[in-house]
This record gives C-alpha cells, structure tokens and sequence, in this order.
C-alpha cells in the first residue's frame, strides 16, 4: 500500500499522535525561543516598567558588547573549546581604545581588535599545539591579559597600581569615538548594528563556507575530521583569533561607551557569553549549535539581570541566579551531550563524518 494509502487508512488517533509528537519535537528543538516568550511575558506581569521604553532602550543598550563576544564563544565551543580569557581581553583592548581614540578613531579601533586577535592566537597555538586543555589555557590567558590591563593602565596614568587597583584611563569626548557607541543611522544605533553585522557574518561563514563545516566537523568528531583532510589545528586557532579578534571589538564599543576604561572592566563578561551559547543550544562537548540559537540565549540571559535590578533582587541573589540558571541548562543537555560523546568515541570510516 502506497504511504498515501495508508495515510488515507490511518484512524484519527494516529493523527492525534502525529501532532503530539510534532508538538513535542517542536517544544525539544525550540526549548530556549519558548523559555523567552515565556520569561517576557512573565517580566512582564512581575514589572509594569520591563515594557517601558526606556527599559527596552536600557537593554538593547547594553546588548551589543555581550553580543559580540558571545558570538566569539560559539565558534570555539562549537570546536569543543572555551574560551575564559574574553573579559580580561576586553578590558584590555578597552585600554588601548580610550589611549588611542585621543589620536584618532581608526587607531582607537583596528589596534585593539589587532590586539585582541594577537592574544586570541595565543589561545589558539596553545590549545592547537600542546595537549593542555583550553580551559587551562584560555583561564590563565584570563589573569595574564588582566595584569597586563592593570599594569598599563598605571603606567598610561604615571602612577603604581595600589590596593584599589589603576585608575581608569579616559577616552577621548571626540564625536567620532563616541559616535561608534551612540550614534545612529537612519535611526538605528550603530552598535546594535555592528553586533548584527558580526552575527551575520559568523552565520554566513558558519552555514556556506568550507570553514564553517570545518568547525562543526572538528567538534562533532575531530577523528573523522582529521581522516577528511580538515586542518584541524589551523581550524581551531583561527577560532580563538576570531574570538579574540570580537573581544577587542567589544573592548572599543565598551570605551567608547563608558567614556573610559577601568583595568578592572568585564569581570564575569566571559560567564555571560558562555551562559548565551550554552542556553542557545550549543554543546559544550561541541559540533552543536546556532547563531539564532546564541542570539535568544543572549537576550534569556541579558533580561534576567534586567528584570532582578527592576525587582530590586540583591546582586548577590543575581549571581547565585544566573549561575544556577547555567547549571540547568547544562543538565538540560546531558542525554544530548552524551550521544554527541558515543558519536566521537565511535570508529568513522573514511570520507564520513
């Protein structure tokens, strides 16, 4: 009998369970677009404000520098990496932005994001080219870009760094660097724009360019990538450079926004872009994960802390809140994570992934 045949022959309790099921499969692939209408709506009824204007303006303010870096994160988690080092990078990168921007704003732009690439290839070559694990590298990578931030920051100011740290160094008033951050076109703010510019990008490299099936490949089983020819290694420390690359980006957004650039800026950025990922969808085990998934994990995570301040929650309660969230998430992902890891172990034969 033909399928439409049997379609045809089907009592009207199998279509029952075909929606069942279809209903299911939808609520299992879009567990984080439904957790965000359902996180709105609550918002919503528990703040009158988290609707206003102004606290829409206040969030799609703060979005651009946490999208950026977190669109540096997918691309090393989907690899199977981490990258910890973003935060003490941007900090870093936020130095020579506001030092730079009294010279200029084409040096106060392209030094950072080239410093910013340099440490990310750092993170790179060693998480490549040595068998210590990225978490080890990119957590070190971590306190040494912040001591770097803090040491140059005392030494831009002229003075020592003591118990309370360096003093932040300003950026310069001039309208084309703070243009970068409050500006607009056409009535759209620049740094919005920039944030949708690199998710663009990294969407259109990972979805149509040999080096995007490279990253999924490398993650989802580095053996099997190998045996296909993959450039493993120049793979994953092009990813960190990206990832470093997006970092300094967000370092000249930050400076240009503040006005200013604290050694001490971005503590706890690099938890927010994992958290963004990781509840987008994305593996930590790798090969799995979007940008659309990355940019409603970004929003989940970004008005958790929004609807806390709005609720006067104590920020202590804000961090134990958003790390439990991370925790859920990942617990969420272990029957996925685990068949990722049976795919890994298992023998590939040539020319397969």
């Amino acid at each position: 009998m033909s399928s439409l045949g049997q379609a045809n022959a089907a009592p009207p309790s199998g279509n029952v369970g075909s929606s069942a099921e279809r209903i299911l499969r939808f609520a299992l692939n879009e567990n984080a677009l439904i957790l965000l209408v359902l996180l709105i709506v609550a918002c919503g009824l528990l703040s009158p404000n988290f609707l206003s204007p102004q606290n829409i303006a206040n969030l799609a303010d703060q979005l651009p520098i946490f999208a950026i870096l977190a669109a540096g994160q997918l691309i090393v988690i989907l690899t199977a990496g981490i990258d910890l080092s973003v935060g003490s990078v941007l900090a870093l990168c936020a130095f020579f932005a506001a030092a730079l921007s009294h010279h200029g704003l084409l040096p106060a732009i392209v030094v950072p994001v080239l410093v910013g690439g340099g440490v990310g290839l750092l993170n790179g070559m060693g998480a490549a080219l040595t068998r210590v694990p990225p978490f080890i590298i990119t957590l070190a990578m971590l306190s040494i870009a912040r001591g770097f931030a803090l040491q140059a920051a005392a030494w831009y100011n002229g003075g020592s760094i003591t118990g309370s740290g360096a003093a932040p160094v300003s950026a310069s008033r001039d309208f084309g660097f703070q243009f970068v951050s409050s500006g607009s076109i056409f009535g759209l703010p620049i740094a919005a724009l920039i944030a949708i510019g690199v998710f663009a990008a990294i969407a259109y490299f990972l979805r149509y360019e040999p080096f995007g099936r490279h990253v999924y490949a490398v993650g989802g089983n580095e053996s099997a990538a190998l045996l296909l020819g993959v450039n493993v290694k120049r793979v994953k420390i092009f990813v960190y450079a990206i990832s470093g690359m997006l970092a300094g980006l967000a370092g000249v957004l930050y400076a240009s926004r503040e006005g200013s650039a604290p050694p001490t800026a971005a503590g706890g950025y690099e938890l927010d872009a994992i958290t963004a990922v990781v509840v987008g969808g994305a593996l930590l085990t790798g090969g799995v994960g979007t940008v659309r998934g990355t940019v409603i994990g970004l929003l989940i995570v970004r008005i958790l802390p929004n609807i806390f301040n709005l609720l006067g929650l104590d920020p202590a309660w804000q961090q134990v809140a958003r790390g439990g969230v991370l925790i859920a998430v990942v617990l969420m992902q272990i029957p996925m994570a685990a068949a990722n890891a049976r795919r890994k172990t298992s023998p590939s034969p040539a020319g397969k992934l």
